[in-house]
């Protein structure tokens, strides 16, 4: 099954980011539904791992917090394969990300050394795209670029299970892990 860890946005709480999505007329829309923040990828893992993973991730104990998403930009470069909207590294965000990643390895699945850049994934693009898009993208992320989407309240994070769907990838969440009181 094919899973990872993150924090769901709420799309009533990110509406800016809506706008910014309409207004890119270029590549692959992720639906509001799907927005997320990525702890840990877990790929490909069978039942029996995750629900022992979910058992040790019930007894995680970190403190709920605040998470601002600013600004747009892209991955890739000269040749973008995805549109994103920044979210701040807070210690409390880096705290959760790490404990979670600590929980995972101890559950028995291995993991990627790997910088953690949190983002919502916004778009994604074509590995060829014509000029007129480029542009179309670069004029996005002029207009767009210091959108402020606000302040989100962390309270949970979800194990989700990621489905490739004739429109693209629908994720379905399995299990809810709250956090505890703000610190």
């Amino acid at each position: 099954m094919r899973s990872f860890l993150a924090i769901p946005v709420p799309e009533d709480l990110a509406e800016p980011l809506l706008d910014v999505q309409h207004a890119l007329e270029v590549g692959r829309v992720v639906p509001p539904e799907n927005w997320h923040v990525t702890l840990a990828f877990l790929g490909n893992q069978p039942e029996d791992a995750l629900e022992h993973l979910h058992d040790r991730l019930s007894e995680l104990e970190a403190p709920a917090f605040d998470m601002r998403i600013a600004g747009v930009a892209i991955f890739g470069g000269r040749k973008p394969n995805l549109l994103y909207a920044g979210v701040d590294l807070t210690d409390a965000l880096g705290h959760l990300r790490k404990k979670v990643r600590q929980v995972v390895r101890t559950a028995g699945i291995d993991l990627p050394r790997e910088r953690f850049r949190p983002h919502v994934t916004l778009a994604r693009f074509r590995k060829r795209m014509t000029m007129l898009e480029t542009q179309r993208i670069a004029g996005v992320l002029e207009a767009w670029g210091d959108v402020e989407a606000g302040v989100i309240p962390v309270g949970e994070f979800t194990l989700y299970r990621s489905i490739a769907g004739p429109d693209g990838l629908i994720y379905e969440p399995l299990a809810e892990y709250p956090l505890g009181q703000r610190v």
